[in-house]
């Protein structure tokens, strides 16, 4: 068996939920973060903290804010 393999594997129990996106293994996350959003029109003048989505590889740890942003290879599976 393979590395490969074995890395998919090790892993793909913790999340059942996760979706190949390319070589990588995706989850959608979601944070609070504290403080004003970035962007002024989507916030409001007491806000102490937003809603953050992104995705993320569970095998090699890269995060994007779209899945067809993720790099064509998995530094994770080599």
């Amino acid at each position: 068996m393979s590395t490969h393999t074995n890395a998919v594997r090790s892993v793909a129990p913790s999340y059942p939920d996760a979706e190949p996106v390319g070589p990588h293994l995706v989850v959608d996350k979601t944070e609070w973060v504290p403080g004003r959003h970035p962007e002024s029109h989507r916030g409001f003048p007491d806000q102490r903290g937003y809603r953050e989505s992104y995705y993320r590889c569970v095998v090699c740890g890269a995060e994007r804010l779209a899945r067809d942003d993720f790099p064509e290879e998995c530094p994770g599976r080599r």
